[in-house]
Formats: structure tokens, C-alpha cells, sequence
């Protein structure tokens, strides 16, 4: 995988312009006065979720979530640097009916998952599909279904996957994208006589993005609801192509923590049950990949 790093100031200002947030660092952002589809002051506590939780959680009060912010609209910055997006919503608001609150520690996403496994986040936000592999290290809460989608020009749009071949596609490092599907797409490519794809990996998903609008990558691909996000944003400077592969997603959270999955899993289930879930997706925009029970390694794939 061939790693880009954009360090122009015009690369940062095409960024902002079409992610609308800031690259992620690393620390901690507080979880007041965010845009937000909800009010955690009003969702009442459920008891049985509660009483599934670690010791140790419990007794911190709080879940400790790393996330990268740099996946709107899943999670991203607002002008004062906190994480929002409807991801961050439905864990404020799980976290809520948990009787616990949310502790956001920013982090690039190649470091979220081993930092679950060393204990140091609860959980993780930033897109993760539900994959077997996936499920060899972690537990996987599903609460969404998302595919690959591929952002290019308006005027060199993308009408099916093999028409990437041959092309420099953008995607951010560490994701199934440019480790699984693009890779995969490639043994199409070269089964019907076709270039490979030159994949383009970026630190950040903004990075990625901006690549393709500054002319150093023909395409980028993402989650879909990253990319519809990314694609109005762009004011019709990009298109997106039709959705390929979908799957389940989620939150990655450690194995071997007693019934912590399960808790996470009865919190958001509640909240389908009580129309938050709804709330959050429809204020978001991306209802189209809302499920309608929430599972634990519900993927075969």
C-alpha cells in the first residue's frame, strides 16, 4: 500500500472545505455543547443493561471511547474541535441508558483497535465494519448496515466496480477498504484483462477525500454514508457510485470483558424500541442504512 501524506495549505483548506473538520490528533475532547440529535438528560436509565456492565466501568463511571474524527458524517469535529456525528450520538445516548457518560479520546484510526486490546478504550468509533476477521480480536456491537462507495469528478463517474481499475483510488489506512475490498477488486481486475488499482492510503479520511478534488487520486472509496456526506459537501464537484458489498457495523469493543458487549447491546436495542435510534439516524440523514435489531458478530462474512 503506497502512503500519501497531504502537508500543503492548500491540501488543508480543500480538507475543510469538504469534511468540514479537522485532521485527528490525539487527547481528549469533552462531550458538551456538540450538535446533536438528542438530549442525554432525558433518557432514563435502564437498570437490567446497567447491571450487565464490568466492575471496572461501573465503577469509572464512564465508557472510554477513541475515535477518529475525521469520518463525517459517522464522527467529526464542530468549530470547537469536539467530536459530533450520529455515531457519537448513539454511543452518548447508549452510554446514557447505561447510567454512564462518555469520555471521547481522539486517536488516528490505525490505533483505536490496538488500543482496545490494551485496555486503554472501552470501545471504538470509526466506521468498523463487522468482518470474521474482525471478530478473531474483537466482539463487534452491530447497530448499522453500510457498503463501499466510490466518490470521483462529475465528469468521470463511476457506473460499476470494475471501471476503478486501472485507476490511483483513495482510501484511509487501516480500513477494510484498502485491506480487504480493494485488494479483492484487484483479482477482478486482472480476471478481465484490466490494469490494477493504485491504491492511494491516507492517514485520515479528510486527507482522502481532498485527494480526489485536488487531482492526485481519480477516486476515493469509504463507508457510504461517509461518502454521500462527503459528495454533498463537494456542491457538485464530485459523484458517488452505487454501494457495493454491504455489511454490517458497529462498535468494536474487547473480548473477555464479561457481559460489556451484551450491555452495549440491550442499551441500544432500548433505544430502537423507544424511537432515539430513529431520532438519531433520520437528523443525520443516514436512515437507509438503519437496522432493525442490534446484534453481536452478526456478520458471516
Amino acid at each position: 500500500m503506497k502512503r500519501i501524506v497531504l502537508t500543503s495549505l492548500t491540501a488543508t483548506a480543500m480538507i475543510a472545505l469538504l469534511a468540514g473538520c479537522s485532521s485527528a490528533g490525539t487527547g481528549t475532547a469533552t462531550s458538551a455543547d456538540r450538535q446533536t440529535a438528542i438530549d442525554v438528560s432525558t433518557i432514563s436509565k435502564d437498570d437490567a443493561a446497567a447491571k450487565l456492565l464490568p466492575e471496572s466501568i461501573v465503577s469509572a463511571g464512564k465508557l472510554v471511547v477513541g475515535v477518529d474524527p475525521t469520518y463525517a458524517p459517522n464522527e467529526f469535529k464542530d468549530k470547537d474541535g469536539n467530536p459530533i456525528g450520529w455515531e457519537i450520538d448513539m454511543i452518548d445516548a447508549a452510554a446514557a441508558k447505561l447510567g454512564l457518560t462518555t469520555d471521547y479520546r481522539v486517536a488516528k484510526f490505525d490505533n483505536i483497535v490496538p488500543s482496545i486490546l490494551g485496555e486503554k478504550y472501552d470501545l471504538g468509533l470509526g466506521g468498523y465494519y463487522d468482518t470474521k476477521k474482525r471478530q478473531e480480536q474483537l466482539d463487534m456491537v452491530d447497530f448499522f448496515r453500510a457498503g463501499n462507495q466510490f466518490a470521483s469528478p462529475v465528469d468521470k463517474p463511476i457506473a460499476n466496480e470494475l471501471d476503478v481499475c486501472g485507476l490511483k483510488v483513495a482510501a484511509q489506512n487501516g480500513g477494510s477498504a484498502p485491506l480487504v475490498y480493494l485488494p479483492q477488486l484487484n483479482e477482478q481486475c486482472a480476471a478481465a484483462g484490466k490494469k490494477a488499482i493504485e491504491i492511494l492510503g491516507y492517514d485520515t479520511q479528510d486527507d482522502a477525500t481532498a485527494s480526489v478534488s485536488l487531482g492526485r487520486a481519480d477516486a476515493m472509496v469509504a463507508d457510504s454514508p461517509v461518502v454521500g456526506y462527503a459528495v454533498k459537501l463537494s456542491k457538485g464537484k464530485l459523484v458517488t457510485s452505487d454501494v457495493y458489498g454491504s455489511l454490517l457495523s458497529g462498535a468494536p469493543v474487547m473480548k473477555d470483558r464479561g457481559t460489556f458487549a451484551v450491555a452495549l447491546q440491550s442499551a441500544l436495542q432500548q433505544m430502537l424500541a423507544d424511537g432515539t435510534y430513529t431520532k438519531i439516524v433520520t437528523y443525520w440523514g443516514v436512515e437507509g442504512g438503519a437496522i432493525d435489531e442490534i446484534q453481536i458478530n452478526g456478520s458471516t462474512e
